[in-house]
């Protein structure tokens, strides 16, 4: 049996949910610290990456990657790599584990192919409540009418999503924070062409496309991974392949956050990422993932979503990705 790595990043103590997650029979925790990470982390069966390590480790990019941000998880995303991995799941440090962990799929299936708008609200296919996923262009949450037939799909990136507290933005919250519980038993996927945010909180990875688990540092913590999320589907398609969307696999009891610095922090997804992905439409694509993911970042960069060092963090991302892949010694 396959043993699949289990990535988060944390600036806690071991919370109870990761001690859930490293007792998880064919599962291994890797844990990146930051700066306010004690020092001491510490769980059976887990691979801490403190922030002295991935200075160490990978000097060039921990001069790149930013400081107390989400996008720390890049070292343990690298360190998890080395164990050539089939698949890598992913979480966060407040997500427990319910009964249908792990519900993700490692062949083609047939699946309900959703599609017709540019934007879709995931959420809407899985629960009858008024609620949108964090990233969802605003003027697109009352939206519902989709096209719907079968498809074949291999599957590459699967979203689960999460009950009770799900991954929504500081205006839901603001305003409506109501507990959520998702449909159970179901699985779907989006049409090329239409896009759906979705975040690292509980994603599985084929390693075919490893590359695009980047984490971009030049954006707040709030955006990067709704955006990497944004660029990695653009990539998909050139791949034949489609956004898979499954039935929750945790529960979340969320980290106490401060509503109005999220909302103040996740301003650019509100009045940017529609054009944002007006850029990644406007592209054509090809070559291997790491040339697609230059070309969208040089051009994203151009446009001011990106600031310019994100460039050269993303060369030296995919220079450690290739070796550690390889399993060289760095």
């Amino acid at each position: 049996m396959n043993t699949y790595p289990i990535v988060v990043t944390t600036i806690q103590s071991p919370t109870d949910c990761l001690s859930l997650f490293s007792k998880k029979r064919n599962f291994k925790l890797f844990v990146s610290g930051d700066n306010k990470t004690p020092k001491d982390w510490s769980l059976k069966n887990s691979s801490f990456i403190s922030i002295s390590d991935q200075k160490k480790k990978y000097p060039k990019l921990d001069s790149l990657v930013a400081e107390n941000h989400y996008a720390r998880k890049n070292f343990a995303y690298l360190e998890a790599i080395k164990t050539n991995p089939e698949y890598l799941f992913e979480t966060d440090d407040d997500n427990f584990p319910n009964s249908f962990f792990p519900n993700f799929i490692h062949d083609e299936v047939v699946l309900e192919e959703y599609g017709g708008n540019r934007f879709i609200n995931i959420y809407s296919i899985f629960t009858k409540q008024h609620v949108w996923p964090r990233g969802l262009p605003l003027n697109y949450i009352n939206q519902k009418n989709q096209n719907k037939k079968s498809r074949g799909v291999v599957p590459l990136i699967q979203q689960a999503l999460a009950d009770n507290d799900p991954d929504v933005d500081a205006i839901y919250r603001l305003a409506i924070g109501k507990i959520i519980k998702f449909k159970k038993r179901k699985m779907v996927c989006l049409s090329k062409g239409t896009y759906s945010p979705f975040n690292s909180q509980v994603t599985y990875w084929n390693k075919k496309v490893f590359p695009l688990l980047y984490l971009p540092s030049t954006v707040n913590g709030r955006i990067t991974d709704v955006w990497r999320g944004y660029i990695a589907q653009r990539i998909l398609w050139e791949l034949g392949s489609r956004l898979i969307f499954i039935s929750p696999c945790v529960f979340q009891k969320r980290n106490e956050h401060n509503l109005m610095k999220d909302f103040s922090d996740e301003t650019n997804l509100y009045l940017k990422t529609e054009s944002m992905v007006n850029v990644l439409n406007e592209l054509k694509l090809s070559g291997t993932i790491p040339e697609m993911m230059t070309k969208i970042y040089t051009e994203l960069i151009k446009k001011s979503f990106f600031k310019k060092e994100e460039l050269k963090c993303l060369k030296e991302w995919n220079i450690q990705l290739k070796r550690n892949l390889e399993g060289k010694v760095i």
